[in-house]
């Protein structure tokens, strides 16, 4: 009886953690990190070539997370750079566990790839417009400019990761766009079919 349960423990196990469910959560994980530590150290490094503390916008932009009476330490409120770091940490493996779901789904699927586009594309911007507004009323905080450039590289770093870890993905995409190409589905065809 106690062999059954310990088999049954170990099938129910395997169900919730797949092999491709592994490799997903791994990749995002990488990925999310790749993200959140391109982003820390292009501000670092902006922010010691421009003589400002090397923690000065997570300061800035955690100001509004967490009480004033956290103990200052080097010109920035502990409380602050912490909240930050810890909030976009949290969302940059969030985003990337999604990024690797979506670039796996689009292996079986290379159509899908494009929505995946699309929808970055829009959460980008989205994303944009929401830093403008945040930085309009804050004008301690950093250029969108320098936003939108740190994104930008976080982005290429997290897509080309996906990418090498998925090398036959980008063929199978542009095989996809081929008005040449057979479909199984009618909809799926880019350009007039001659014949």
């Amino acid at each position: 009886m106690l062999r059954q349960a310990q088999i049954s423990a170990i099938m129910a196990r395997e169900r919730l953690m797949s092999p491709e469910r592994a490799r997903t959560l791994s990749e995002g994980l990488v990925a999310g990190l790749l993200g959140y530590g391109s982003i820390a150290l292009f501000f670092g490094i902006l922010h010691v070539l421009t003589g400002q503390s090397l923690v000065h916008t997570a300061a800035t932009l955690g100001d509004p997370l967490v009480s004033h009476e956290s103990a200052v330490v080097g010109g920035a409120v502990a409380g602050s750079v912490i909240a930050f770091n810890g909030i976009h940490l949290l969302a940059f493996i969030l985003f990337g566990v999604i990024a690797a779901w979506l670039v796996s789904r689009s292996e079986s699927n290379p159509g899908f790839f494009l929505l995946m586009l699309f929808l970055g594309l829009a959460g980008f911007f989205y994303s944009l417009s929401g830093f403008l507004g945040y930085s309009v009323d804050r004008p301690l905080a950093p250029s969108w400019v320098t936003v939108a450039a740190a994104n930008l590289l976080a982005g290429l770093l997290m897509a080309s990761y996906l990418l090498r870890v998925h090398p036959g993905l980008l063929s199978k995409v542009i095989r996809q766009m081929d008005p040449e190409t057979e479909h199984p589905f009618p909809a799926a065809r880019t350009g007039p079919r001659l014949r």
